[in-house]
């Protein structure tokens, strides 16, 4: 079983660290980790990690701003060129790593998401050379991988796939409340928001080879109440149409992950 270090323990850290307890012999270095899992090593700081230790993976899982800190430290600490190093930083380059880390021969940048946590999530990578097979079973164990050729499509992929459960469930609480506006109690206005996205994530989930298109055709009837509430969602006197705010959104994203970058 491969030994895999991942410094920082918040969310996603987290949600990582409880998909892959089963899977892999885990430690984790951050002062106040969002909970504590049995079986897991958790450490304060790299001075607490046993001398002997050496992992088969390094994973980043801190904020972009901590890394020029923290990563010339572990550096020192692991200089075996075997020793796979990954990051789950937004923004932060390959190039950035290379930097900090000359000796280093497997760099690879990754950008899951939340639903990682239940083995549904969806993971970029984006390395240099092949496809590194650790870093491939690592996130194929959580979900579904996409390796990307050209990291100048990282951030666009990150913003799409690494920010976007986000997206939906704004839309779940959007919906909620407009149901609660029309009189529903609460608990029924959410149940209904809630279901109804699992379900439509659940058609697009079993039917991988149909369109989103095709499937919104479906349920929309010549004049029915589904028309008359798209035709309002795709209006261009709306914001532009949904589809028009959307770009503009996935677009903030992507500029925040260049801004993030900039970090040396």
């Amino acid at each position: 079983m491969k030994n895999v270090l991942i410094i920082g323990c918040g969310s996603m850290g987290s949600a990582l660290a409880s998909a892959w307890q089963a899977k892999f012999n885990l430690a984790i270095i951050d002062p106040e980790p969002n909970a504590k899992i049995e079986g897991i090593t958790y450490c304060q700081s790299l001075s607490d990690l046993d001398g002997d230790y050496w992992p088969d993976a390094i994973i980043f899982a801190v904020k972009p701003q901590i890394l020029p800190t923290i990563v010339p430290i572990y550096a020192l600490r692991f200089d075996d060129s075997r020793i796979l190093w990954m990051s789950i930083a937004a923004g932060m380059s390959l190039g950035f790593f290379r930097k900090h880390t000359r000796f280093v021969k497997h760099i690879v940048r990754a950008m899951p998401n939340m639903p990682a946590r239940y083995l549904h999530g969806m993971t970029v990578l984006v390395g240099e050379g092949a496809p590194h097979t650790l870093a491939d079973e690592l996130f194929q164990s959580v979900g579904k991988v996409v390796w990307l050729d050209d990291e100048g499509l990282f951030d666009a992929a990150t913003a799409i796939s690494g920010c976007g459960p986000a997206y939906f469930y704004l839309m779940v609480e959007k919906f909620a409340k407009a149901g609660i506006a029309l009189g529903l109690s609460e608990p029924i206005a959410n149940s209904l928001a809630r279901q109804t996205l699992i379900g439509a994530a659940a058609t697009l989930y079993y039917e991988p080879e149909g369109s989103p298109a095709d499937f919104r055709h479906q349920v929309t009837s010549p004049n029915g109440a589904t028309e008359a509430a798209l035709s309002v969602l795709m209006s261009p006197l709306v914001h532009g149409g949904l589809g028009s705010l959307i770009k503009q959104a996935v677009k903030a994203a992507k500029d925040r992950c260049k801004d993030l970058g900039s970090i040396s």
